[in-house]
């Protein structure tokens, strides 16, 4: 490949990257007209668009049975003939107190 060129105006041979200095210049061409391209720089601005969410509170009360004991008390007279001991001799409460008797739930 040579490194030498022809000025296509004047004929001259010259290097690459020289200009052959002869100022003839071509008749200009008819310019050839794209199509536009567009560029689109897209900005964003906040509005503000109301939102109405209702919100019901409801308030629930669950019916729940919880016993109640109520209590109601009688008395009964028992006669017990002599024959028999209120408190056995060979139980361990003997001596006829009631302290042994009433120690079990302390």
């Amino acid at each position: 490949m040579s490194n030498h060129h022809m000025c296509h105006s004047c004929g001259k041979n010259m290097s690459w990257g020289q200009q052959c200095g002869c100022n003839r210049q071509l008749p200009a061409a008819e310019p050839i007209i794209c199509p536009p391209q567009y560029r689109v720089c897209d900005s964003f601005i906040p509005r503000v668009q109301p939102v109405i969410q209702p919100i019901v509170n409801v308030n629930r009360e669950h019916i729940v049975n919880v016993p109640q004991y109520y209590v109601t008390e009688s008395n009964e007279t028992v006669v017990v003939p002599e024959a028999q001991n209120a408190y056995p001799v060979n139980n361990q409460f003997s001596g006829g107190s009631h302290r042994g008797f009433f120690s079990r739930f302390r």
